[in-house]
């Protein structure tokens, strides 16, 4: 018998295992992705990340290497307990990982070391791969394998490192680090992991049920004092409110129920070792319970407190259905363009749109035009960096989603135009950062669509700044810059879409709020000699 169906749900929404079609994408743990990810595209060498336990480091482990699963360049090997007892055990083990063989029993530990460096100039230089270590439970390492990692670091040509490391520990490994300096200089960059705050931990858990529950309306509500006893009772620590959820979904089933309240959450918790909370936390729960119960009774807009969460059936004020999307950022501060956004969203949905595909290249039948833009020091433009931006995400907003080699091409010509920024993961507000002009390989439009311009932008500064001003929305847009052989280069700001016809591109431009409407269109191609600096999003 499948006991979640009990509540509608197709699978458990709990579960303690890292799996990838449940990992919440938090502000921290996201820029902690993007950061990882563009240091291992740039070759940097070592990377750590530090947290309590519980702030989801194995999750991120998991991540990382699922975002390098596809592609043929790189090669990860993850080491999940290093507790190794010799370095002798050490060395075999990884050569085994790399598969270079398993050496001889009276091969020493120099000799060892040649094989993996030999492995490893190969891969890097011959073939042109990346090589990535990743290490969980990084606090067990012991210090003769801090060395041996240490001279790993030495691998290296004059414009990168042959193996990249990423290194998920403990709080307790920060002192390790602190004790060996010749080691801890070498780490490109260091990452902390903290516990979630109250929106994204309420967040975190409406995500997983949506996700439990296949995109279909789910039963389960929690009322809003409950998510706040939640937060209360974990911390905001994403493995205990999985735990204490997890008790919370099993209580539902047993008693038959979908309404989650204060009282069954602090009942739950008392379940859990170590988890109850002291009774003046409860009290102060409880107080400031009566005090948002009191704010939505005498508030006449209560989605103006609560506007992520969208009400299904009548309840009470203090009853929160769980939303479709938890994961989009609060929109507020219109209530006009908020209705009018949430109708185009629904209108997407129902929208056919055209998925990416592969055409003939627009860009390899002009060699000519091509050849006068496929130049990486030439510039598509400027950004000035503001506040939580990092360069992965503006990245993927102005070249869209591209192939592993197109985007290491980016990254590398992006270090070379930034020479003054030392660190790409390292930018603070303030900084310029100049975006090389990388032509896609490829048309990246499919032969036949619609797409719904809003605005046409003759800086990629400007063209971005039109996209920060809906940053908080549910607005799917991006930037899209090209050129051709007569016109300076463009920066229309899309959809996100393509839109199998123009009555499904119609009704989108219907629903855009009248903000954003005036000079909004419908594109239906572009010219034959184009130059596509982005791709399409898939």
């Amino acid at each position: 018998m499948d006991y979640f169906s009990i509540i509608n749900l197709k699978k458990e929404p709990f579960s303690n295992s890292p799996d990838p079609e449940f990992f919440f994408q938090s502000s921290q743990h996201l820029a902690c992705l993007q950061k990882l990810e563009l240091s291992v595209r740039l070759r940097r060498g070592l990377n750590v990340v530090i947290g309590d336990v519980g702030t989801g480091k194995t999750t991120l482990c998991r991540q990382i290497i699922r975002r390098f699963a596809a592609e043929d360049a790189t090669e990860t090997h993850l080491i999940l307990d290093p507790n190794f007892s010799s370095p002798h055990e050490f060395l075999n083990t990884f050569v085994e990982m790399l598969g270079a063989g398993k050496p001889e029993s009276n091969v020493d530990e120099w000799q060892v070391k040649e094989i993996i460096k030999q492995y490893l100039f190969r891969k890097g230089v011959d073939e042109e791969r990346k090589v990535v270590l990743i290490i969980d439970e990084g606090q067990k390492i012991p210090l003769f394998c801090l060395e041996i990692l240490r001279e790993f670091l030495n691998y290296e040509t004059n414009e990168y490192k042959l193996l990249q490391i990423v290194i998920f520990a403990q709080k307790e490994f920060q002192q390790t680090l602190n004790e060996h300096a010749n080691f801890a200089d070498r780490i490109n960059i260091r990452l902390f992991l903290g516990p979630l705050n109250f929106r994204e931990s309420r967040l975190m858990i409406k995500f997983r049920i949506d996700r439990a529950s296949g995109g279909n309306n789910t039963s389960v509500m929690f009322s809003y004092p409950a998510l706040w006893a939640i937060y209360k009772a974990t911390g905001g620590y994403p493995r205990k409110i999985i735990n204490l959820c997890h008790q919370i979904i099993l209580a539902l089933i047993i008693q038959n129920r979908f309404r989650v309240s204060r009282s069954l959450v602090r009942s739950c918790a008392k379940r859990i070792p170590h988890e109850q909370s002291r009774r003046w936390q409860w009290a102060a729960a409880a107080a400031l319970s009566c005090l948002i119960a009191a704010v939505l009774i005498l508030n006449p807009k209560p989605e103006q407190i609560e506007t992520d969460v969208q009400t299904s059936s009548p309840t009470s004020n203090s009853v929160l259905p769980l939303a479709s999307q938890p994961h989009l950022p609060d929109y507020s501060e219109r209530e006009t363009i908020q209705e009018a956004m949430s109708r185009m969203q629904v209108a997407e949905a129902q929208a056919d749109t055209i998925p990416f595909t592969e055409h003939e290249s627009v860009n390899k039948a002009m060699p000519e035009v091509f050849a006068a833009v496929n130049n990486s020091s030439e510039v598509l433009g400027q950004i000035r960096v503001k506040s939580g931006e990092t360069v992965l995400e503006i990245v993927y907003k102005v070249y869209g989603l591209p192939c592993s080699e197109h985007l290491d091409r980016i990254l590398s010509s992006l270090a070379r135009l930034n020479p003054e920024i030392k660190d790409l993961n390292g930018i603070v507000i303030g900084d310029v950062i100049n975006f090389p002009a990388v032509p896609v390989p490829d048309n990246p439009l499919p032969a036949i669509g619609w797409w719904v311009q809003l605005a046409g932008e003759d800086t990629l500064e400007e063209a971005y700044e039109f996209t920060r001003l809906y940053a908080d929305s549910t607005l799917p847009l991006r930037v899209f810059p090209y050129r051709n052989s007569r016109k300076t280069r463009k920066f229309a700001i899309l959809l996100r879409d393509c839109f199998a016809s123009e009555e499904s591109a119609r009704g989108s431009l219907d629903m855009l709020p009248a903000l954003v409407s005036s000079e909004a269109k419908i594109v239906t191609g572009w010219d034959k000699d184009t130059i596509f600096f982005s791709n399409v999003p898939k």
